[in-house]
């Protein structure tokens, strides 16, 4: 099984220059480009599409964060815009909200319930992702 690796954004759309007289899916990067942003990430529990690495973005500068939450457990999220196999749970609020004048609810896969992370709204709307609960789409 293979995890969503921590990567920065621009990991992603950087691609080497071409080499010289190498056909385009010969080019050093090719591949990535070609099949990395539209590489699904599935639930790392059953295997449900969950979103895109299409979908990643930044909230405050950065597409990973780690924050803590009120009991103390320590979470690595990615952000995305869009997660079409996700479902969201539970009253919006903004008690002990990591990104202020948003407000968040509960992220869970829409086939196993498991949680996911968190939906935030406000100013603009994203998800937050625990990483290690996703893993690379085939």
């Amino acid at each position: 099984m293979e995890l969503l690796p921590s990567l920065p954004l621009r990991a992603l759309k950087e691609t080497p220059p071409p080499t010289h007289g190498a056909r385009p899916e010969e080019q050093p990067g090719a591949e990535q480009e070609a099949v990395g942003p539209e590489r699904a990430l599935h639930c790392a529990h059953c295997g449900h599409p969950i979103t895109h690495e299409k979908h990643r973005t930044t909230v405050g500068g950065r597409h990973v964060h780690t924050r803590v939450n009120p009991h103390g457990f320590v979470y690595d999220f990615g952000c995305f815009s869009a997660a079409a196999g996700c479902i969201t749970s539970g009253p919006p609020t903004q008690e002990d909200t990591w990104f202020p004048g948003h407000a968040w609810e509960f992220a869970g896969c829409a086939q196993c319930h498991t949680h996911l992370g968190w939906f935030f709204r406000g100013e603009s709307a994203f998800f937050g992702l625990v990483l290690d609960r996703l893993r690379a789409g085939d």
